[in-house]
């Protein structure tokens, strides 16, 4: 394993990261890890909301206009009337 040393912290963010280590009952390390692989999953900036979903499905799912099948129960649609 890597290690990965963050220098000249400020300390509110450092408060912060404690605060939410001890809500989510995780040690110091284990949070910074959960958030910076959170960070990593978001979108980059420039990329449109519809690509990064789309992304998200993988291309064994795709077709041309990105339907699933539903295996239950089917309801009748609603009325507008």
């Amino acid at each position: 394993m890597a290690d990965l040393l963050i220098r000249n912290i400020d300390p509110e963010l450092k408060r912060l990261l404690e605060e939410r280590a001890r809500t989510h009952k995780q040690n110091l390390s284990e949070e910074a890890k959960s958030l910076i692989r959170k960070g990593l999953t978001l979108p980059e900036d420039g990329v449109k909301l519809g690509t990064w979903l789309f992304n998200l499905v993988p291309s064994e799912f795709r077709n041309d206009d990105l339907t699933f099948e539903y295996e239950g129960p089917q309801s009748p649609p609603p009325d507008f009337e």
